[in-house]
């Protein structure tokens, strides 16, 4: 196969299918309601009917020679496995809940289980302490990395003619790198009880100078699906105790609040943040957020706080009460909407206003495929949060002093615009590298490169030039998203390829004994069934009664989109055209099942249930494995031809009324 004509995504789902059939071929699975042709819902009564017609077809008595009574007893245990399976209620409960596994457990622990989901704890219990050592060391267990750099005197050339005109304004760098802001954040997380668990974060943040660090532990409480509670507590200062709710009121309907109180002896008032959601369609969500931030008073209640916004402090000051350090929060309020178009397409917008600011924010995702996106993000804010944060971010993140360049128009200070584009790409299943280039009026031109794999990420942000270059720009967004193309498409799908062929080959090599098997057991059984079968036809087709003229089981190109043709010659002819290209394959992708269905029928009736895969009938075999199977019936029903074609897990119920 080509890679131009490769369908990734087709290939996955086949590969996806292998998996579900090689762990029905495993030795220990079998399924018990196939091999008697009975639904998962069936009575005991019909389960008994299904067992006493097939008995009947198998029963080594009713064989005139020996090689024949050995392969009919074959047929017939396999047939009373299933019957003694089902038509206990306990042993049954534990096929339903964990098949053949469950039936042994049930069976060791006895009276220890006492119903079906005391087996589904106990095996869960099991698996859990199975894959503790992987779980603890890889799910529970995430961490962040910032590493900030800047550089401008080599990407700027703007920046360089500027310092060359007015050395005494912008001072140049001596180094062409320099190291910006560094941060470091770390968690693992234990369970303490059944709904109780507890995580440890410590993090750290260093920028010239100065630097900060901290240690928190949170308390999660999960008393149900809908309700969610955390209690975070620091270990150095500033001591922020922060309480955190989520409350699902419905499947479409939510409430989050969080509490932050920034001083032990609760001189400064709690900031409030509430968040309501709620799902208007499938395709449309949206959210309001209103933060009440810590400098406000209730009457007499906190007027004294040095946080007030009446105090005459500085923000840059900090106010301290019992040698703790509180940080000014103002009020937010932002509502969002989200929307998503298809599977490929996604679109976020948000308003409000933040620090006293209006902003609006916007951002687009766009899947090229399901491996590589792009996401277009764009953020214009009034000139209160430009001045407290934009700019300052700015130079926190990459180690600029903002005093030494020179300032923009006047006119640019009553906005900030900061747009952004990333490309994102999904190298493994379990890593994604990104590239992502953010342009601002004011905080200039930064790219950052991204590494996640699992919990664990890699950020390095670089501050290309603080002011809105175009060609920076230009070349920051082309080179690279053109290198990440190039790199998708000559790399990372090459290599995807090659994973999932070479799992479908081991797949295939290890399942080969047990394909094997599972034919030779099929056509013993046809062998054993065959006369009384020919005889049962016989009749039917002197009578009129229901006669399989000819069915196929497997990887079927027929092109027969109804379930039934009802004679179409149109149909007939394609059904030859695709017999005939089975017959010229070089391996079978098909298998005769006439004799198998002709001796399933009961009273003129032939009933298949759904949900299950056809291959475990008796008769059945794969013959495709790995590949998505049809069942082509063509069948006489007083005197009128018909045909059929159903998908594996479809039900078959014939003749159509």
């Amino acid at each position: 196969m080509s890679s131009q004509h490769w369908d990734e995504a087709r290939e996955e789902e086949r590969l996806r299918e292998m998996e579900r059939e090689s762990e029905a071929l495993d030795e220990n699975s079998t399924n018990y309601y196939a091999t008697l042709n009975v639904s998962r819902t069936a009575s005991t009564e019909e389960i008994r009917n299904a067992y006493r017609h097939l008995s009947r077809l198998f029963h080594p008595d009713k064989q005139h020679d020996s090689q024949s009574r050995d392969l009919a007893q074959r047929q017939f245990h396999k047939i009373s496995r299933a019957y003694e399976v089902l038509i206990d209620p306990r042993t049954r409960d534990a096929y339903d809940q964990l098949g053949e596994k469950g039936i042994k457990m049930s069976k060791a622990l006895g009276f220890r289980v006492q119903s079906p989901k005391d087996l589904q704890n106990i095996f869960e219990q099991e698996a859990r302490r199975f894959h503790l050592e992987q779980v603890e060391r890889w799910a529970q267990s995430k961490s962040e990395i910032s590493f900030g750099l800047a550089t401008t005197p080599i990407t700027s050339p703007t920046y360089r003619m500027l310092a060359e005109r007015f050395p005494n304004q912008i001072r140049v760098p001596t180094s062409k790198v320099n190291v910006g802001r560094i941060y470091m954040n770390h968690s693992f997380s234990t369970e303490l009880g059944k709904h109780l668990s507890a995580k440890i974060t410590g993090h750290m943040s260093s920028h010239g100078n100065t630097s900060s660090k901290n240690v928190i532990g949170t308390l999660i409480y999960s008393p149900t699906l809908a309700l969610k509670m955390k209690l975070s507590v620091p270990a150095l200062p500033p001591h922020t105790f922060t309480l955190n709710m989520l409350r699902n009121l419905s499947t479409t309907r939510y409430v989050q609040a969080t509490i932050k109180q920034h001083t032990l002896d609760f001189s400064t008032p709690p900031s409030v943040k509430t968040t309501f959601g709620k799902q208007f369609s499938d395709t449309v969500a949206g959210s309001l957020m209103i933060s009440t931030g810590n400098q406000y008073n209730i009457g007499p209640l906190w007027s004294t706080s040095p946080l007030a916004a009446s105090n005459s402090l500085s923000k840059e000051q900090s106010p301290v009460s019992l040698g703790r350090i509180a940080k000014r929060e103002q009020g937010d309020v932002v509502l969002s909407i989200a929307r998503h178009h298809g599977k490929k397409r996604f679109f976020t917008l948000m308003a409000g206003a933040k620090k006293n600011a209006p902003f609006v924010r916007g951002s687009y995702t766009r899947l090229i495929d399901k491996y590589f996106s792009v996401v277009g993000d764009f953020y214009l804010v009034g000139v209160g949060m430009m001045q407290t944060n934009s700019s300052k971010d700015s130079s926190r993140n990459h180690g600029i002093n903002r005093n030494n360049v020179a300032p923009p128009p006047k006119a640019l200070d009553l906005i900030e615009t900061i747009v952004s584009i990333e490309f994102q790409s999904t190298i493994s299943h379990l890593s994604k590298l990104s590239w992502k280039v953010s342009f601002g009026i004011s905080s200039g031109v930064s790219v950052t490169l991204g590494f996640s794999r699992l919990e664990h990420s890699v950020e390095i942000p670089v501050l290309l030039t603080p002011l809105p270059e175009a060609v920076v720009t230009l070349c920051a967004v082309a080179l690279p998203a053109t290198a990440m193309l190039g790199f998708n498409y000559a790399f990372v799908k090459p290599r995807r390829r090659r994973i999932i062929q070479q799992r479908m080959n081991e797949l295939k090599d290890e399942q080969r004994h047990q394909l094997y098997q599972q034919k030779r057991n099929a056509l013993e059984a046809v062998r054993v069934m065959k006369d009384v079968v020919e005889r049962n036809r016989k009749n039917a087709l002197a009578t009129g009664g229901l006669f399989i003229e000819k069915a196929h089981y497997g990887d079927l190109p027929f092109d027969i989109t109804a379930e039934n043709s009802n004679g179409l010659l149109a149909a007939l002819d394609r059904a030859q055209n695709s017999r005939t290209a089975l017959s010229e394959a070089d391996e079978p992708r098909a298998c005769d099942v006439t004799v198998a269905l002709q001796a399933l029928i009961n009273d003129n009736q032939l009933v298949i249930s759904e949900g299950g895969s056809k291959r475990f009938l008796p008769g059945f075999y794969d013959p495709a494995f790995g590949v998505p199977k049809m069942l082509f019936v063509r069948y006489r029903f007083k005197g009128k031809l018909h045909e059929v074609v159903v998908k594996d897990s479809q039900a078959l119920a014939i003749p159509m009324r």
